[in-house]
């Protein structure tokens, strides 16, 4: 289940212009699109969304994000594309 989760929210995060590093873990290390990494975390963590920021030189423009159920990230991928507004995915 982790693994079919983990390949659907890389698709989906892909779908939204994230870079998506490779991952055998639970969880994925993407880029979101135009260095917003800290203000989609903030944006995320409003709506009792939690994802990993790395206030960090190398990290300080990604996001972890842990793989949960399907529904929660149907949840995820939602607030994304709310997120990011007209043409995300």
């Amino acid at each position: 289940k982790v693994r079919e989760q983990r390949e659907r929210l890389g698709r989906g995060l892909g779908d939204l212009g994230f870079a998506v590093f490779p991952s055998g873990a639970n969880f994925l290390l993407a880029r979101p699109p135009g260095e917003k990494a800290r203000e989609i975390y903030e944006q995320l963590l409003q709506r009792k969304i939690l994802v990993r920021y790395f206030d960090l030189r190398r990290l300080s423009d990604c996001l972890r994000i842990s793989v949960g159920t399907e529904e929660e990230m149907d949840v995820l991928l939602k607030a994304l594309r709310d997120i990011l507004g007209p043409g995300a995915a």
